[in-house]
């Protein structure tokens, strides 16, 4: 069983100031078995900036 996912890797200001994530997506291998069974992890060459407003909420 495969999935993707994103992870954060550091945080990085744009020009103008503003903090963004740097983010690599990962490719998940599970056994299927169950949820919490053993599985791996393996980088893949796609990354993305996403602004750090974006993942962080406060006072909502």
């Amino acid at each position: 069983m495969q999935d993707e996912v994103w992870r954060s890797v550091d945080i990085i200001r744009n020009n103008e100031g503003v903090p963004h994530v740097l983010q690599q997506k990962e490719v998940v291998y599970t056994s299927g078995v169950s949820e919490e069974s053993a599985g791996y992890t393996k980088p893949a060459l796609e990354h993305r900036l996403v602004p750090l407003t974006d993942l962080t909420k406060f006072g909502d």
